[in-house]
């Protein structure tokens, strides 16, 4: 499928865009004549960072849309409320009013920092966790049986610890981060590298979980153990739609959640590279026919979608949501690390610079660039997975390669001994 970065970024630009409520105004709903939510506001901000588009930005636009965040911001709990967050119009049981208001002041903070913000006020509510004892009776309460969920809750409290040691200075927060990452070592499943596997619940539920808390491990510059299992279990769930749901169709979450765990252990360690970047590949084509004739992206296609239950972010069947948009488009910003002989990667995408979905550590494409070996140890990989035989798999080349490197191919496939 052939992707012109440019034009999928004007698109996608354009969709933010039919989203905002109001000209020159910083609210945005999650789909286009939809509500406003704060939800989307965040989104809209971090979207525009990672596509280039926040250095148009003017010092007045920035201070705005920095009060425009903050203004959601309660000063007695440090929670940001924004007008989605309604008790009587949340529709999931899973999905408390408490987690939410987590989950999107979890998404407040690090849109405040791309703005060159940071919050009014205290987030008074995630102090207690400094406290090693109730910190220890937290973690103690987790349920692996919802290992997704409770992923989610252990990146939030990580998240704030961070937050509380390097911008409030809190005295303390470290030592509970020590902890944090202590409990979690203890808890891992070393035949999957994932939370929750080891009788709790399925793999795919435990790694739709683990990328969350890997996140800390990633940015604390933390050993994960098991690397190589981690592999294992993400590549196990690739459909062969390209999506990461082994039930196929994908999700905008799962999908994210397998790739950023692939393109973090593809940095760390040597295992598998040739079948992570053919799984990359896959899921970069799955991903582009998610995006709609608007620009925007959808979760699943042919499925109408809500984020969490919250009422005010519903969208239609087909019809695009900054929330899936947000995450898709991330999603291309980590393969682009990665399949460096892409069109995409051809673009200096960004991240989040501070510790939350959406933050990942770059590093030099051009030192990294793939080659046209490279290139071939993928397809030998792809055959050897589907049964080719070596006759097969030289057909297969001759019809991609130049006439005079055909030769030299030949033999580098005939001297391999595991095909």
């Amino acid at each position: 499928m052939h992707m012109n970065f440019y034009s999928l970024r004007d698109r996608v630009l354009n969709f933010i865009e039919a989203c905002r409520v109001g000209p020159d105004s910083w609210r945005f709903a999650s789909t286009p004549g939809g509500p406003e939510t704060l939800y989307a506001s965040c989104f809209s901000c971090m979207v525009y960072h990672y596509l280039g588009e926040s250095d148009r930005l003017t010092p007045l636009q920035r201070e705005d849309w920095v009060k425009y965040l903050s203004s959601w911001q309660d000063s007695s709990t440090g929670y940001f409320i924004g007008p989605e967050l309604i008790e009587g119009e949340l529709q999931s049981e899973k999905h408390t009013y408490e987690h939410i208001a987590r989950h999107l002041t979890a998404h407040v903070l690090p849109a405040l920092r791309l703005l060159g913000g940071y919050p009014m006020y205290s987030v008074k509510f995630a102090h207690q966790y400094v406290d090693l004892s109730f910190l220890q009776h937290w973690l103690d309460k987790r349920e692996w049986p919802e290992a997704w969920l409770e992923g989610n809750n252990l990146l939030f409290v990580g998240q704030f610890l961070v937050h509380l040691r390097d911008v409030e200075r809190i005295h303390g927060a470290q030592q509970a981060l020590n902890l944090y990452f202590e409990w979690l070592n203890g808890k891992q499943d070393p035949k999957t590298g994932l939370w929750g596997s080891n009788g709790y619940c399925s793999i795919p539920k435990a790694l739709y979980g683990g990328y969350h808390q890997l996140l800390l491990y990633y940015h604390e510059d933390r050993s994960v153990n098991y690397p190589e299992r981690l592999i294992d279990s993400a590549l196990s769930l690739q459909n062969e739609d390209g999506g990461f749901n082994p039930e196929g169709r994908g999700g905008a979450c799962e999908d994210v959640d397998a790739i950023d765990i692939l393109a973090n252990m593809y940095k760390q360690v040597d295992y598998r590279r040739a079948e992570i970047r053919y799984a990359l590949r896959k899921a970069l084509r799955h991903i582009l026919m998610r995006q709609m004739p608007d620009g925007g992206f959808v979760y699943r296609l042919n499925e109408p979608f809500i984020h969490m239950g919250i009422k005010r972010t519903a969208s239609e069947a087909n019809r695009s949501n900054l929330f899936p948009t947000w995450f898709r488009v991330h999603a291309l910003a980590l393969i682009s690390e990665i399949l460096t002989d892409e069109p995409i990667a051809q673009f200096d995408w960004r991240f989040n610079n501070s510790v939350s979905m959406g933050w990942h550590r770059k590093w030099s494409k051009y030192q990294h660039r793939l080659t046209f070996f490279d290139r071939v140890d993928e397809l030998f990989n792809s055959a050897r997975n589907k049964l080719l035989n070596r006759n097969i798999y030289i057909s297969l080349l001759k019809r991609l390669l130049p006439t005079p490197l055909k030769y030299h191919i030949k033999r580098f496939i005939l001297r391999r001994k595991d095909l």
